[in-house]
């Protein structure tokens, strides 16, 4: 009689598993920001997602020593269990997305795609990798027989179907994303100054219409006013005219003038 396998409760455990800290070599600045830039622009893109880097994923119980901590990692349903160190692929959802960004550091050589990595261990449904210093780009999905290289669209840009979005260079060589409708994804520091140039000129709307409504409420106001003179004035002369009315009728003669 088989008996079924059960995995021992330290193997579930995600302090059993290693930070791996000699990972966090230093990286060089365009590598960091452009790994910065497609996390905050996912993340942003997608808030309620599970966004993050650089955390490793291990996909065997016990295993300590295999595993892969990509630039970017996306999985788009709810996590089983809080990722406080590492990711468990056996205790969490299936991984969506991932990315690399070649070159990571001067101290290290870059190995790669590493696609059977992500086709046969991580079992990402996408993986993209690029090397934007030397225009390298490269998308794959998953296929009925393993990733499938994705052919670019007419645009030039590679499309993903996980999280529809496109990922383009630009004239310098600089990666990007782009929604299908070609506008591209802002970065952390530029969606915070568009966030603070939408708030200034919020204000500056707010503070025209504040002054809009009390020029408005003072014109009504000068109006009320001479409308209320105007009357009094009215009044006024209709009371000279019937105080001479009295008086030529007093003296008899009202058709002459007093």
């Amino acid at each position: 009689m088989a008996v079924p396998v059960s995995y021992p409760a330290l193997w579930d455990d995600q302090a059993f598993y290693p930070l791996h800290e000699e990972e966090d070599v230093t990286e060089i600045p365009p590598h960091e920001a452009t790994a910065r830039y497609l996390r905050g622009a996912i993340e942003a893109r997608y808030p309620h997602w599970f966004v993050t880097g650089n955390v490793g994923i291990y996909w065997e119980p016990g295993n300590t020593k295999d595993y892969r901590a990509p630039d970017v990692l996306v999985v788009k349903e709810p996590l089983w269990e809080p990722v406080h160190r590492i990711y468990q692929t056996w205790r969490q959802p299936p991984v969506a997305f991932v990315a690399e960004i070649g070159s990571r550091s001067t101290f290290r050589q870059d190995e790669g795609p590493k696609l059977d990595v992500y086709q046969d261990q991580v079992e990402a449904a996408e993986y993209f990798y690029a090397d934007p210093p030397n225009g390298d780009r490269r998308l794959w999905r998953r296929g009925p027989h393993g990733y499938e290289a994705v052919a670019p669209e007419a645009n030039g840009r590679l499309r993903s179907a996980q999280l529809g979005l496109e990922f383009g260079l630009d004239a310098e060589g600089r990666l990007w994303i782009y929604t299908l409708e070609g506008e591209r994804l802002l970065t952390h520091t530029e969606a915070e100054a568009q966030r603070v140039e939408e708030t200034q000129r919020r204000h500056e709307a707010e503070a025209r219409a504040a002054a809009e409504r009390r020029q408005r409420l003072e014109a009504e106001a000068q109006r009320a006013e001479e409308a209320r003179q105007r009357l009094e004035a009215e009044r006024r002369a209709a009371e000279l005219e019937r105080q001479l009315a009295e008086l030529r009728a007093r003296l008899g003669n009202p058709q002459e003038p007093v």
